[in-house]
């Protein structure tokens, strides 16, 4: 560009805040001191400098002082451009490579010069600099032309070529982004010093690049339009298209904008716009890059018909209801110390390292699940309420969707059924404090009564009565106690006898019996279970290492009780459900949940250790396959909490969750591809859920549970989305049962219908309920939980 943001050379002051002169200079001002620069950069190129210094004689009187003060000058400026390199925009792709969101501090895509049209480098060679391909990175002919005409008259004509433009353009951007001002202020100074060390670095860069290699960093550095950087961003920007495929009149409108991205913008000056177009078609017709009829084809045509506009915003603002996923990888990004040191030279990374992350996210899966959630509660929705679903593949860790009912804005002015807020993640990255979870916690104690050697057969008790202690080896005095005591009840769809199996009691959600597993067990333990299994309240940030180094005691707090231990009172999001329960499908092996497949730098190198993969055995395969096979029995028995709900043709396996007062309801359920947890509820206030239809079924308050909304929602997604997959079978029966065991009831006897045995505390059989919540607000201080 023509040295745009600084005055051509003949109104260049000796200082960077002398006025530009007003007439002619004298000659033993101005034109002495430029003559004697001139002479300085000549002798050090090894040109004739006595051929130009006769030129001059007759204005003034030459000495060879004059010249040695000009080498010595020349000297002693810097001989070598040592920049960063430049910043470069950065694109989250979804797995099938299709864009999701972009990154940049400046909009800019490199490209190399084979991937440019040859119409837009002989535009911008003829406009800018014609005798680019004769001169050394110093055009002396055009600069002596300057220096002559402005000592004589004080006119306004400069003689910068690409080579010296790059040079200005590379040392202002590298100050920018080291946020440098004082070389900022250097790079724009209004001086015959700058134009020196610009020109010195011209030469001696010229001296190591080629000329293509030249040309080619000119057109990546240059600003063709407000914020749009490099050439190939501004193809994209004007012409919706690549840089290697603009036509001739295309790539003169482009090149005419960069001596004045902003007066010359097609989009808001298109007559400037025009003019300078036509000023460049001239040229290239001049310097036969064009004929005469293509000039006459393209110089008429309007600047409405050439242009196509595409407006790129930087962030997850235009990735709609995918936003929420592209938001969560780039906080997983600049929270992870595996992709850099610090906060800043991450988010440095992301916003100018030319990135290209790609992505764990499922398009096609994706679609569905947000169909699913929109349809069943519509973003408009007068009831307020979220849905969400979101899946992680079993022994990868890969996040496949991640979808809520609402679409992502990040401003602080969202419409109704906007919000930043990620309804499936930490708090760390972007979510709330998570959403109690209910009796979706269960399996947990399960895998910690498995771990310690006990049986899905062995029998607990059912009845309801006041706990006052618990085991809690990590709290004082080695246990949990309450002066009133713990008294859960349930809220189970059929009758109970006195004594029930482990399965039987995960099966029907029985709040009684597992509190009676955890007396024999130890709260410590179940937590810290929990937390091995990736399980942790949604407020802790999981790249933060303290997370799982400080105490379990220390993490929970006055929380480590039993109606949140044992029975979910706790807070924890959607995305670490569906990870510690696909722990379970991949027979024991956990996989930190990741958005992120791998990340390549701007030279498409792999970075390392960022992305999926990070997988360790967690518990023990035998016992793994104990909870899957459990939890398939719960799906599978229309009685159980699972209603039956099935995938056609697959094993899969899962749990039913309500929290307290039924203000959040879940469906966390797997096969050995998928691991989904579904969310129901308010995602502002408690409000127990009701008055209002979901997909044609109205609700009634006080009967929404965990399979009311949340697993129709999870087995209608979980039917599409193994639509086609193999079959991957759950493990057997485990060994152990009772001769009399029917599988289908839980075994150890059957189920009673006929009415609860004598002080078993039955509920009456609560219709259509999933072992959850049996009434009372929690505010009010009931401690009753569940499913």
């Amino acid at each position: 560009m023509a040295d745009r943001d600084s005055a051509p050379l003949g109104n260049l002051s000796s200082e960077a805040t002398s006025a530009p002169p007003t007439g002619p200079a004298t000659v033993p001002g101005a034109a002495l001191r430029a003559l004697m620069l001139l002479l300085g950069m000549l002798a050090v190129a090894g040109i004739a400098g006595v051929l130009l210094a006769a030129f001059f004689l007759p204005a003034v009187s030459m000495s060879s002082a004059v010249a040695k003060d000009g080498v010595d000058l020349f000297d002693s400026l810097p001989a070598e451009l040592e920049t960063q390199p430049l910043n470069e925009a950065s694109r989250i792709e979804a797995s099938d490579g299709s864009l999701l969101a972009t990154f940049y501090s400046q909009n800019r895509i490199m490209v190399p010069l084979d991937e440019i049209s040859p119409n837009v480098q002989h535009a911008v060679v003829d406009i800018e600099d014609h005798r680019f391909y004769e001169h050394g990175g110093m055009d002396f002919t055009g600069t002596v032309r300057a220096l002559a005409n402005n000592a004589a008259s004080g006119a306004t004509q400069g003689g910068s070529t690409l080579t010296q433009q790059y040079v200005k353009n590379a040392l202002l951007m590298d100050a920018e982004q080291r946020n440098d001002k004082e070389a900022q202020a250097e790079a724009t100074e209004q001086s015959y010093g700058r134009k020196l060390r610009e020109a010195k670095l011209a030469i001696s860069l010229e001296k190591r690049w080629s000329k293509d290699e030249v040309l080619n960093a000119y057109l990546n550095v240059a600003q063709f339009g407000p914020s749009q950087y490099g050439v190939q961003t501004g193809a994209q920007h004007y012409f919706s298209k690549d840089a290697k495929d603009l036509n001739p009149g295309e790539a003169a409108l482009l090149a005419g904008i960069t001596n004045s991205p902003n007066g010359n913008d097609p989009v808001a000056n298109p007559e400037a716009a025009k003019k300078r177009r036509n000023e460049v078609l001239s040229a290239m017709l001049r310097y036969d890059h064009i004929t005469q009829k293509e000039y006459d084809k393209y110089s008429k045509q309007s600047i409405d018909d050439m242009l196509k506009v595409k407006n790129v915003k930087a962030g997850c603002g235009d990735a709609g209801t995918n936003g929420f996923f592209c938001d969560y990888v780039t906080r997983s990004l600049l929270n992870d110390p595996t992709f850099a040191d610090t906060y800043e030279e991450r988010q440095k990374l992301l916003y100018g390292g030319g990135l290209t992350i790609k992505t764990t996210l499922d398009s096609d899966l994706q679609k569905d699940a947000q169909e699913i959630v929109d349809r069943k509660v519509p973003q408009d929705s007068d009831s307020g309420f979220g849905h969400s679903i979101v899946t992680v593949e079993p022994g990868t860790g890969k996040v496949l969707v991640m979808a809520e009912n609402r679409t992502f804005d990040p401003h602080a002015d969202a419409s109704e059924g906007e919000t930043s807020l990620n309804y499936n993640v930490p708090q760390a990255l972007g979510g709330s404090s998570g959403f109690p979870v209910g009796s979706t916690f269960k399996p947990y104690v399960l895998t910690d009564w498995l771990e310690h050697g006990k049986s899905i057969y062995d029998k607990v008790g059912t009845a309801r009565q006041t706990l006052k202690t618990f085991p809690a080896q990590c709290l004082d005095r080695g246990r949990w106690y309450e002066t009133q005591g713990y008294n859960p009840d349930n809220a189970v769809s059929v009758p109970l006898s006195a004594q029930e199996t482990v399965l039987n009691a995960t099966k029907f959600s029985v709040n009684t019996a597992y509190a009676n597993m955890a007396r024999q067990l130890d709260l410590c333990d179940i937590a810290e279970q929990a937390r091995s299994l990736g399980a942790i309240p949604a407020t802790y940030n999981p790249f933060d290492k303290s997370t799982w180094d400080m105490s379990i005691e220390d993490m929970y707090g006055t929380e480590l009780a039993p109606s949140v231990v044992v029975l979910g009172e706790l807070r924890i999001s959607a995305l670490d459900q569906a990870a510690a329960y696909a722990t379970f499908a991949a027979e024991g092996t956990y996989c930190k949940p990741t958005g992120i497949s791998e990340v390549i730098d701007r030279d498409g190198k792999k970075m390392k250790d960022v992305g999926a993969g990070q997988c360790e055995q967690k518990i023990d395969k035998k016992t793994a396959d104990q909870v899957a096979w459990t939890l398939e029995q719960d799906l599978k028995d229309p009685r159980a909490t699972g209603k039956g709900k099935v995938i056609p043709g697959h094993d899969a396996g899962g749990k039913t969750g309500t929290s307290g007062s039924q203000f959040h309801t879940w469906y966390v359920g797997f096969t050995r591809q998928m691991s989904t947890a579904v969310w129901f509820g308010n995602p502002t206030r408690n409000v127990r859920p009701g008055g209002f239809s979901v997909d044609g079924e109205y609700l009634e308050r006080g009967k929404v549970w965990g399979n009311t909304v949340s697993l129709p929602t999870w087995q209608e997604f979980m039917i599409k989305a193994h639509k086609g997959l193999p079959d991957e079978k759950f493990p057997k029966q485990p060994a152990g049962a009772p001769k009399d065991t029917d599988p289908g009831n839980g075994g150890g006897g059957k189920v009673d219908t006929g009415g609860a045995a004598s002080g078993t505390n039955d509920t009456g059989g609560a219709a259509g309920g999933d072992g959850g919540d049996t009434g009372g607000d929690q505010d009010s201080g009931d401690q009753d939980t569940g499913d």
